[in-house]
């Protein structure tokens, strides 16, 4: 499943394991987790600059503050107008002889 929070001891796990040294491999193995995934949580700690006993002492909703709070990222608001446009762009694909480049050349007709 996409995007499932992953339970907050796996990820005391995962830094445990990689600042003992073992593969990214060994500890997606072990702990049924995608490899992708943990580099997902290792980056983060990287990023962090916390210690692992720091991290060794912190509660599950501080944790989850720290590894889940910090990968929304702010979507620009010219990309926000465009998201705005697409559902009426499917809209308009269901017709019969409605084409993309149709779509996009009324899109940058209307807001170049």
């Amino acid at each position: 499943m996409a995007n499932k929070l992953t339970d907050m001891s796996k990820i005391r796990k995962v830094i445990k394991f990689h600042c003992k040294g073992k593969s990214n491999l060994f500890i997606s193995k072990y702990l049924s987790l995608s490899r992708n995934t943990v580099k997902k949580y290792i980056s983060l700690f990287k990023v962090s600059g916390y210690s692992l006993d720091y991290i060794a002492e912190k509660s599950d909703a501080e944790l989850e503050a720290i590894f889940v709070g910090n990968t929304a990222e702010k979507v620009n608001p010219k990309l926000e107008k465009l998201y705005s446009y697409f559902p009426q762009m499917e809209r308009e694909l269901k017709n019969v002889g409605a084409t993309v480049q149709q779509q996009w050349e009324l899109y940058f007709f209307c807001k170049p």
